[in-house]
């Protein structure tokens, strides 16, 4: 009966009150902490994201004998052509942005260089979104180059003015804002994946520890099927070997720190507990219930009423309790998830995604991407948490017959 579900609710404030606040707590942090790693795991795709891609993958190699002229950082070594097809064939593999980092130390100056092909549009690719000045790069250009506009103004450089590159020279055709772009294999200058290959095929530092091919690359940009990018990751490795480096969102969420990995471990098993001792804060509420009302039930037997529908009229009840206490469970959990938005997340990347030299005066840049914490409520979360106080409800229906076919109502009415 409605009536008499909304008096049973209403008249006992206090035990109705308790029942909905433990179920509202338990569903408030379950949702909460799953909205919170998340909001981590959004921001450890930031990185890869930034330049369109889903995985990066390179070789480690050795360090330089010497350095002058062109020559690889040690986290980067060549990746042949018969590898670089490999790779682009593993299942869940959308494509491939190839490109070659380098070093350049003249007789007073140092440069970081990235050849990439223009015509990919992800990876390097992306760098057209930063250009500030001047235009990109064609397919079919060569001796030209793009500069970073920060480089370009510590250095006095322009647009039109040449640029040498161990004894070949290179016209400025455009300024880049790399900083809009990624914070991945950023470079001072951006040259055709060609000239770069030409350079460092014939570099005598980098032949000297290297096989390198005139075809070669030395970091590979894949997208890859979002199903499939950890089965890509395993692959790419295979195919690059002891040495492989393979990034991906789950590589960027292990720099993420002690808690996200706790939270990321055991948020949903610390979100079941919850849930759980607010079903039992909740059957014993109604537990208490129903030993206060062992009279009236008894009443309500002597009368008429069987046992399941009883059963139904308290059902009715605990389904209301736990419904509210959902309902108030996401809304304090939606509280608690807008205060989370509200802070931003420091991705750290890796040294060897944008090597700089440690010896140089500053040392090795450190680079990191800072994100807001992306932690939001999603459809998906709302129904887990109503499912739960649907759940809860249901763990109290299985336990009520029980408990009404143990009250007796000769027992109870005997002082009548």
């Amino acid at each position: 009966m409605f009536s008499y579900l909304i008096a049973e609710l209403t008249r006992r404030p206090f035990r109705t009150l308790t029942a909905v606040l433990s179920v509202a707590i338990g569903i408030a942090l379950f949702v909460s902490l799953q909205a919170y790693a998340d909001g981590y795991r959004a921001a450890a795709r930031a990185p890869l994201a930034e330049v369109g891609a889903d995985i990066t993958a390179q070789r480690q190699g050795d360090v330089p004998e010497g350095f002058e002229g062109v020559l690889f950082p040690h986290s980067v070594a060549p990746v042949h052509r018969d590898e670089i097809e490999a790779i682009a064939a593993i299942p869940g593999v959308e494509g491939v942005a190839e490109s070659l980092f380098f070093w350049v130390f003249e007789a007073d100056s140092f440069v970081a260089g990235l050849g990439f092909d223009p015509a990919v549009e992800f990876g390097p690719g992306r760098l057209k979104a930063g250009l500030v000045d001047g235009r990109f790069l064609e397919p079919t250009d060569t001796n030209v180059l793009l500069a970073d506009a920060s480089y370009a103004l510590q250095n006095g450089l322009e647009l039109g003015d040449t640029v040498t590159i161990v004894g070949r020279s290179f016209a400025i055709v455009g300024l880049i804002d790399a900083s809009r772009v990624g914070q991945i294999a950023n470079a001072n200058l951006y040259l055709p994946l060609a000239d770069a290959q030409a350079m460092a095929a014939v570099a005598p530092n980098v032949l000297a520890v290297h096989d390198m091919r005139p075809d070669d690359a030395n970091m590979l940009f894949l997208k890859a099927e979002q199903t499939q990018a950890e089965a890509v990751v395993a692959a790419a490795e295979a195919v690059l070997g002891e040495k492989a480096l393979v990034s991906s969102a789950e590589s960027f969420s292990e720099q993420l720190g002690a808690l996200f990995d706790l939270i990321d471990r055991f948020g949903a098993l610390v979100g079941a507990v919850a849930f759980l001792f607010a079903a039992a804060i909740l059957v014993r509420a109604i537990a208490a219930g129903i030993w206060e009302r062992r009279r009236e039930i008894g009443m309500m037997r002597a009368v008429g009423w069987r046992r399941r529908d009883i059963s139904r009229q308290l059902l009715a009840e605990t389904a209301v309790i736990s419904l509210l206490g959902g309902l108030a469970g996401l809304a304090l959990a939606w509280f608690v998830t807008f205060l989370m938005s509200r802070a931003t997340v420091t991705v750290p990347v890796p040294w060897e995604l944008s090597p700089s030299p440690h010896f140089l005066p500053g040392g090795a840049k450190e680079v990191a991407v800072t994100v807001p914490l992306a932690a939001q409520i999603t459809p998906i979360l709302t129904l887990a948490a109503l499912g739960l106080s649907i759940a809860a409800a249901a763990l109290v229906g299985l336990w009520l017959p029980n408990r009404i076919a143990s009250i007796k109502p000769a027992e109870v009415l005997r002082s009548e």
